[in-house]
């Protein structure tokens, strides 16, 4: 492939940052997530997304003391996973190019990797977005306690990247289940004493969070 003599002209990114470098040192990309992810934050596309699930992504020239131009992105296999907008879609395990362009010419790529995940883990968020990790598989709450749980993948011991539509379900009179603005995160609120398993369906696997509710 011939590059345009222009690329040369782009100064590389100096110093580190969080995400991603382009494999031509032109771009720096990141998944669009909070910062006290600190998983997501600092895996930039480094780390795989789930097939079934979609990512968010910011992408920006990482040249100083100019403005982005107008990028476009382009997969360079949709067999393995295709471009919405900013959102890439996880279609089969595999890897390929992540490309990004401006006015018809490409200014740099990304290797993305795609894999099926084989398990899926309960995260509880805290009052500040802080995701501590998975949950233990029983939890107790007190009547009107509230806990932000969102349903990660895993391939292994690794966390995927994405998020996909889930099913919750759970005893309604015990917790009720709130949407919390994303695909993969709900909020549970403790209703009434008693107990209750709430299951959670996405990307054609299930998990399940014994929950009890005290008086």
């Amino acid at each position: 492939m011939r590059w345009p003599l222009s690329l040369i002209f782009l100064p590389l990114l100096a110093g580190c940052a969080q995400g991603s470098s382009g494999a031509l040192g032109q771009t720096q990309a990141s998944a669009q997530c909070s910062p006290t992810d600190l998983v997501c934050a600092v895996s930039g596309l480094d780390a795989p997304i789930a097939t079934g699930a979609s990512l968010p992504v910011d992408i920006s020239v990482a040249s100083q003391g100019s403005a982005s131009p107008p990028l476009t992105f382009l997969s360079g296999d949709d067999g393995v996973f295709t471009v919405r907008g900013v959102r890439l879609d996880g279609i089969a395990p595999g890897v390929a190019s992540l490309l990004v362009m401006t006015g018809g010419i490409v200014v740099d790529f990304f290797h993305v990797w795609v894999e099926t995940p084989d398990a899926l883990f309960l995260h509880r968020h805290d009052g500040g977005g802080l995701d501590p990790g998975d949950l233990p598989g029983r939890i107790q709450l007190l009547v009107g306690d509230e806990l932000v749980v969102s349903a990660e993948p895993y391939r292994g011991p690794q966390r995927l990247l994405g998020e996909a539509d889930a099913t919750w379900t759970s005893d309604p009179e015990v917790v009720q289940i709130l949407d919390e603005g994303a695909l993969h995160r709900r909020r549970l609120v403790a209703r009434a004493a008693g107990a209750t398993t709430v299951e959670v369906r996405a990307l054609d696997l299930t998990t399940t969070l014994e929950l009890e509710v005290l008086p």
